[in-house]
């Protein structure tokens, strides 16, 4: 049979150790056993001169305030568009990769929620895109202008926040508001010029100008007499008929490339010119042209000089709304922390795993801040979506390793280990924490999440962010409960799906859907362990009581008669994700790396006793018969291969009684569901022991290296290629977890009925 393999003992000494050798598809891996390393394994290396992570002020607050103009730049032949914000010297920068095209890079707030956003030109074609972040397709705008020599503006004429749309030609301004309602022509300037607009006058209302030969011309509508803000530097010239004035004055050189933003927020708009496709020259304003700021921002390639906007503070998420801000900040003001009670190494296991996880961490670090992320470090918020090619490598990755720094600042008395000392720790933590959850669509247009797996990966974050709660700044917190909560309403409305309906037929052949919904489950159990007392709160906890019903739901489930939650599932229940003895297919094959999935109802269930708050009785439902399926259940050889076996193997191993999906030597993921077993499941299974083989065998991987990573080279022990060291990284921590959560926090059973849990009704139908 492809794919399967046989174990094969051989005793062989090396010392006084026994080696085991796998024969997996017709190669030979050799694992070594902790005892055979005790004393002469290299020592992991203490951590490198680590780069710091960017700093974030601890400030209050603050949210409504009038957008802030930042430097950016467009191609449309690359497809890159980069918008810098914050502070000279402290800037971060959000990278968008369009798809490519032709035509003028633009930038404008589209659809009024304060975040410019990319657009482009192109022979009378105007497209936009709505989101801040991440790569999103063109949405064809409208049609309009055309002629050759057009130069097309971008505008707010009136006071409804959404930019308005011009062409500039040969002195003619052609205007169409994004209201609909008819705008009149404008004649002013030249051919040759080079248009601008803003609000030079701070009255919400952009005025149009142009520069000829580094001589800027201003024209101010609805005014009467010289404005007292304008500078001794500036020329006014008064038209009383038409209630205008004309502004010239010099500012930058024939060959700067003139741009206008308020850069430093009174409300005005500013000018600004940049220099030889880098220096931005930004003055304080017509009232103090000499004074002027310089920062540096490179543009590459044929890419052009923009302006965008930040919706809010300079130290907040560079890409969030005003309304995804707030929303957030309302919601932190309901959130309840979390217990976090000190782990122990009196658990037998756990006595490797925090070493794992300790030399685990040191390598996830180092990798980040000295290779993967290492031009990032100097930003407040490295802006994770265009860190790798996937959302799932850019997200999960530095998610997985988060949770883990935040356990152990925790749960143990972490001062400096490995070199890192916990201040250390801990801003990478928070560093991950923001960006992360920054990015997320609750507060940043376009951002990741309500999506497959996003709800795994928010927990993943949230969980750090809630276990960090106290040393959080305000705006971190309102970014990690806007994440949490819009993840938890998305799982909510998903709800139950089932591999197989009552009639045995498979919905989604080949695949059951455990996986997915215990994941997703996760999302509604962080959410009402953080914020108990918020308006969403019973829709949450009906929700995660109906998705742990279905999550392992089993054929015999559905004939023999059984309350869960005042639930007579077998009557309600309308399909299974479970096969009878408890494993799960996958891949279409009985795949033991995703029977253990059910370690997520478990990571509920510990997520609730954190918060202080009642167990569903459901999250247990079946939990303990799906962990018998990788410790008890024997597989006959043949059919299945040979050897034949339980999944759980002597030393350590993992037996593959139908083949391998992500390689065949990954203790470290059964770590995390054996160390919750230990919590929960029924004392026969043995969970202890096989927590301690499988922490000593990860120990044993880890300390063949001196860096602390975990996995050889290549696909052979494990092809996962989206961050497989993080991920047993995260699966070691949530072990130590589960660890101090069995001996730190009580637990209470919620057995009692709440109306309108729905399981689904009618999913199950073909």
């Amino acid at each position: 049979m492809p794919g399967v393999f046989a174990l094969i003992a051989a005793r062989r000494r090396l010392g006084t150790s026994l080696v085991l050798f796998v024969v997996v598809a017709g190669t030979v891996a050799v694992s070594l056993p902790s005892a055979a390393v005790s004393s002469g394994a290299p020592r992991i290396n203490p951590a490198p001169s680590l780069p710091g992570v960017a700093g974030l002020q601890n400030s209050d607050r603050n949210t409504g305030v009038d957008p802030v103009s930042v430097p950016a730049s467009g191609s449309t032949s690359t497809g890159q568009w980069v918008i810098w914000s914050g502070r000279t010297g402290r800037s971060t920068s959000t990278v968008m990769t369009m798809p490519v095209a032709g035509g003028r890079a633009l930038l404008g707030d589209w659809n009024g929620d304060g975040v410019a956003t990319p657009g482009r030109y192109e022979a009378g074609q105007w497209f936009v895109t709505n989101a801040s972040v991440d790569s999103p397709q063109w949405e064809a705008k409208t049609s309009f202008g055309g002629d050759p020599a057009d130069i097309p503006v971008v505008a707010n004429l009136d006071k409804d926040k959404k930019a308005d749309i011009g062409v500039f030609r040969a002195g003619t301004w052609i205007w169409q508001r994004a209201n609909g309602k008819p705008a009149r022509n404008d004649q002013f300037g030249a051919a040759g010029d080079i248009p601008i607009v803003g609000d030079w006058d701070g009255d919400g209302r952009d005025d149009i100008g142009v520069v000829r030969g580094g001589a800027w011309i201003l024209r101010l509508t609805r005014i009467d007499a010289k404005p007292a803000w304008v500078g001794k530097d500036v020329q006014v010239s008064m038209v009383r008929e038409a209630r205008a004035a004309v502004l010239q004055f010099p500012y930058g050189l024939p060959t700067d490339t003139p741009v206008v933003g308020d850069w430093d927020r009174d409300g005005r708009s500013d000018p600004g010119v940049v220099r030889n496709g880098r220096d931005w020259l930004l003055s304080d304003g017509l009232g103090k042209l000499k004074g002027t700021t310089r920062e540096l921002h490179i543009l590459i390639g044929d890419a052009i000089a923009l302006v965008g906007n930040q919706a809010t503070a300079v130290d907040h998420c560079p890409t969030a709304t005003v309304a995804g801000e707030r929303y957030g900040y309302a919601a932190a003001e309901g959130v309840r922390t979390a217990l976090t009670p000190q782990g122990s190494t009196s658990i037998p296991g756990n006595a490797d795993i925090l070493a794992t996880v300790q030399d685990g961490l040191r390598y996830a670090m180092t990798d980040a801040l000295t290779s993967r992320l290492r031009e990032r470090t100097s930003r407040p918020y490295y802006d994770p979506l265009s860190s790798n090619p996937s959302r799932e490598e850019s997200v999960r990755r530095s998610a997985n390793s988060t949770l883990a720094a935040a356990i152990m600042l925790t749960t143990t008395s972490w001062k400096k280990v490995n070199g890192i000392t916990r201040a250390q720790l801990l801003d990478f933590a928070r560093w991950n924490i923001r960006s992360l959850a920054c990015q997320h669509g609750a507060t940043s247009p376009g951002g990741w999440g309500n999506d497959w797996q996003s709800a795994l990966w928010a927990v993943t974050t949230g969980q750090a962010g809630w276990l960090l709660w106290d040393d959080l700044s305000p705006q971190e917190r309102g970014l990690v409960a806007a994440m949490v909560v819009s993840e938890a309403e998305y799982a909510s409305a998903r709800g139950p799906r089932y591999f197989r309906n009552r009639l045995g037929q498979e919905l989604t052949p080949g695949d059951s859907q455990s996986d997915e919904v215990s994941w997703d489950l996760t999302a509604p159990a962080l959410a009402l362990a953080m914020m108990p007392n918020h308006r969403s709160a019973p829709k949450w906890r009906n929700a995660l009581i109906a998705m742990s019903i279905a999550a392992f739901a089993r054929p015999d489930d559905l004939h023999r008669p059984q309350t869960i939650n005042g639930i007579r599932i077998d009557i309600r229940l309308p399909g299974t994700n479970a096969n009878e003895d408890g494993t799960v297919t996958n891949h279409g094959i009985v795949n033991p790396d995703y029977t253990q999935n059910v370690e997520h109802l478990w990571w509920a269930a510990s997520m609730l006793r954190a918060g202080r708050h009642k167990v569903p009785q459901a999250v247990f439902l079946n939990a303990d018969i799906v962990y018998r399926a990788l410790s008890k259940v024997v597989f006959q050889a043949p059919p299945y291969a040979p050897p034949g076996g339980t999944v759980y193997q002597p030393q350590g191993q993992i037996y593959y009684p139908m083949g391998v999906s992500w390689g065949v030597r990954r203790p470290a993921t059964f770590v995390g569901v054996d160390a919750f077993a230990n919590v929960y499941a029924a004392a026969d299974v043995n969970a202890g022991s096989f927590l301690a083989a499988h922490a000593a065998d990860t120990r044993a991987m880890q300390r063949r290296f001196s860096d602390g990573h975990i996995y050889a080279d290549g696909p052979s022990e494990d092809s996962y290629k989206l961050g497989k060291e993080e991920y047993a990284l995260q699966q070691m921590a949530l072990a130590w977890w589960a660890g101090a959560i069995k001996k730190g926090t009580p637990m209470r059973v919620d057995d009692r009925y709440y109306p309108g849990i729905s399981l689904g009704l009618g999913a199950a139908l073909p």
